[in-house]
């Protein structure tokens, strides 16, 4: 009974908060608190109507309060291999104790409290790519195995990555709840097609062969994947405009896929919303890496490096 009023008040006292407090904000709040498992999902309950917003809330709470094994990491060639010191990652209570998981422990424990809300979910695993590792090769990607979810809201499923939600960016950090698939297949490869929730879903080669985007892209105001194109003498690096004009696209390539070079006569064309970048085939290799950097105007006229390698592609 004792703890039943100590979870009233609890709730009492929360249920105060203002109703401008957003999802993640609330999550924030409420990790100062020692709630149970149960208690949490209670709350979630009490707090949300939505079935989204409480997937939501869940997400932000995981990221907010479990940190990565990276010690697990160093030990593990992969992060499914089951043995004495990984096997917490199966189980939800001891993750929730820990507060410490790798990839899979975060999906386990997203799973059981989207079973406990009444939300179908499941595991899906796979390899991803990042700045370390833009092409995915399985006989050599172990180190690069991964595991993230989906969720049914709907009737629909939508892709969640609790790990790499992970980020105390808050736009980062949504990116990478209900990801387009067309965007989770940018970094995302699972091993059943079925989840990469595409209409037509890319072989591994496709895979390889299309650009990895850091979502820094999509975050500083560009909206779309940028294409390539060619005819007889050019090839063409084509992207949607950015309404912040503040932002420079540097492409560079190189045939080793570590020194990178200017293009030499690159010619940019901005016309009807895009911007072409083009330049001559005859100049580079057959097989060739480009990588995409993008600069900041300082003041009126310079600009400084922001980010490095935001996009990696080869041809």
């Amino acid at each position: 009974m004792k703890r039943y009023l100590i979870t009233i008040f609890l709730f009492l006292g929360i249920s105060s908060f203002s109703q401008t407090n957003n999802i993640r904000d609330l999550a924030k709040e409420i990790s100062n608190k020692n709630l149970k498992m149960s208690e949490l999902v209670s709350f979630t309950n009490e707090k949300f109507t939505d079935s989204i917003e409480k997937a939501k809330f869940l997400y932000y709470w995981i990221g907010l309060n479990i940190n990565y094994d990276y010690e697990l990491l160093e030990k593990e060639s992969s992060p499914f291999h089951f043995n004495k010191e990984y096997s917490y990652n199966y189980y939800p209570y001891q993750i929730f104790e820990k507060r410490i998981a790798v990839c899979y422990g975060y999906s386990k424990l997203y799973e059981w409290f989207m079973t406990e809300l009444g939300i179908e979910s499941t595991i899906v695993t796979g390899y991803i790519r990042d700045e370390r590792n833009h092409y995915v090769e399985l006989e050599l990607d172990s180190d690069y195995s991964h595991a993230w979810s989906a969720i049914k809201l709907n009737g629909k499923w939508m892709l969640v990555d609790t790990t790499w939600g992970t980020s105390l960016n808050a736009e980062i950090s949504d990116f990478y709840f209900d990801m387009a698939p067309e965007r989770a297949i940018i970094t995302h490869y699972p091993e059943k097609s079925t989840w990469q929730l595409l209409e037509k879903p890319l072989s591994l080669e496709k895979f390889n062969k299309s650009k990895f985007i850091n979502p820094i892209w999509f975050k500083v105001g560009f909206s779309d994947i940028p294409k390539i194109k060619h005819d007889s003498k050019y090839y063409y690096f084509i992207f949607r405009n950015n309404p912040n004009e503040n932002w420079l696209v540097n492409l560079l390539y190189s045939v080793d896929n570590k020194n990178f070079h200017k293009l030499r006569e690159l010619n940019k064309i901005v016309q009807d919303g895009y911007t072409i970048l083009r330049f001559y085939k005859s100049i580079i290799p057959k097989k060739t890496y480009f990588k995409v950097n993008l600069y900041e105007l300082v003041g009126e006229v310079n600009y400084s490096l922001r980010y490095e390698g935001v996009i990696n592609f080869k041809i």
